[in-house]
């Protein structure tokens, strides 16, 4: 579920990304894109998760009440923001509406990814790893730096950061998938 759902949101980020830097002559382009990425972004709620598995560095099973409760419902609502998000700027793309609506549902998005980045940081210490640690940390860091830079130019609109948002959309989506491919090879 990890790896797939960061190469599938990184993959709509770098639409999006394309859309910020002019590369797309049309809204409806990144519109049709990200929106289907987002579909599939919900799909990975029904595959069984990859790193947070319920077993330990050790071997050990952990506490399955723990489990349900914790890693995996934080990251779940990562998928479901992070999908809604994606289908927003799509139907946003398809229709041609105002970016301001994006931008202020990024705040939204950008405090979810904090809240993932210091579940994760602060939790899976000791219990999966330090490679399990550090790949959903990065993952949760660089969601919540792109989504804040999406937040300060469209919510707020900066003209001015317009090329500055779309590079690190550009640069944090390579970076996503590369965090999901490396996922997937952990397992």
């Amino acid at each position: 579920m990890e790896g797939l759902f960061l190469i599938l949101i990184g993959a709509a980020l770098f639409s999006q990304s394309w859309h910020l830097l002019g590369l797309y002559p049309d809204g409806r382009t990144m519109g049709v894109f990200t929106s289907v990425l987002g579909l599939a972004t919900l799909i990975t709620l029904t595959i069984s998760p990859m790193l947070l598995t319920g077993i330990d560095v050790d071997g050990n099973q952990l506490l399955e009440s723990n489990l349900s409760s914790g890693e995996i419902m934080v990251m779940k609502m990562l998928v479901i923001v992070w999908a809604s998000y994606s289908i927003g700027v799509g139907i946003q793309g398809l229709l041609d509406l105002d970016e301001r609506a994006v931008g202020f549902f990024s705040a939204t998005v950008t405090a979810a990814s904090i809240v993932a980045l210091f579940y994760f940081a602060g939790t899976l210490g000791g219990r999966y790893g330090d490679s399990v640690i550090v790949s959903m940390s990065a993952a949760s860091l660089v969601l919540a730096t792109l989504g804040g830079m999406i937040f300060f130019h469209t919510a707020i609109p900066f003209n001015a950061l317009r090329a500055v948002a779309g590079w690190f959309l550009l640069v944090g989506s390579f970076i996503l998938a590369s965090i999901g491919l490396a996922t997937l090879k952990l397992r």
